[in-house]
């Protein structure tokens, strides 16, 4: 009586098997994925630290300088203000394609973190590389960093929880080079 159902009850055993080897492989597939999109994020990371970085030696330069270096900054044919305006339009780029980017939810918070370092560093930017005459020492007066700052902090502390939770062991960058 019971060896009538042997065969059914091994096709089972094995369709369970190879559900559970499906699921496993998946969700191992999946956090591939995602640690990939965390290297990714990185990398947006560091390009927008770049800029802060060349923000804040445009601003040692001036602050090193004599009046004549912060009145000839005012001039639109100055190399440093073409810099700063170079990086706002960067930071428009960066963030069409932050919005863009099709990630999981769980990263969607780090996202946002940089999405808001890139909006205050591309509108500080854009005030001072954009302005004109006077209105270009008034920009370059209510330059504000901190914010920007504040959220690069953040998605530093995002990364490390999520490289903790992704074993990700090093989510840095090298010499250019992304190293994990």
């Amino acid at each position: 009586m019971l060896a009538e159902y042997v065969p059914y009850l091994i096709i089972g055993l094995v369709a369970a098997a190879l559900i559970a080897v499906t699921i496993v492989f998946a969700r191992l597939a999946w956090r591939r994925q995602v640690r990939r999109y965390i290297v990714a994020l990185v990398g947006r990371r560091e390009a927008i630290m770049a800029s802060l970085k060349a923000i804040d030696g445009v601003l040692a330069g001036l602050a090193s300088g004599g009046i004549d270096d912060v009145l000839a900054f005012a001039h639109s044919e100055s190399e440093e203000r073409r810099v700063i305006a170079e990086i706002a339009a960067r930071m428009r780029i960066q963030s069409g394609e932050l919005a863009e980017l099709p990630l999981p939810k769980k990263l969607w918070p780090l996202a946002d973190l940089l999405d808001e370092a890139v909006a205050a560093i591309g509108s500080s930017a854009a005030a001072v590389g954009e302005a004109e005459g006077d209105a270009v020492l008034d920009a370059l007066g209510t330059l504000d960093l901190k914010p920007p700052r504040t959220a690069l902090a953040d998605a530093e502390a995002e990364i490390l929880r999520l490289a903790e939770v992704y074993d990700l062991t090093d989510p840095s960058v090298y010499g250019g080079g992304l190293y994990i």
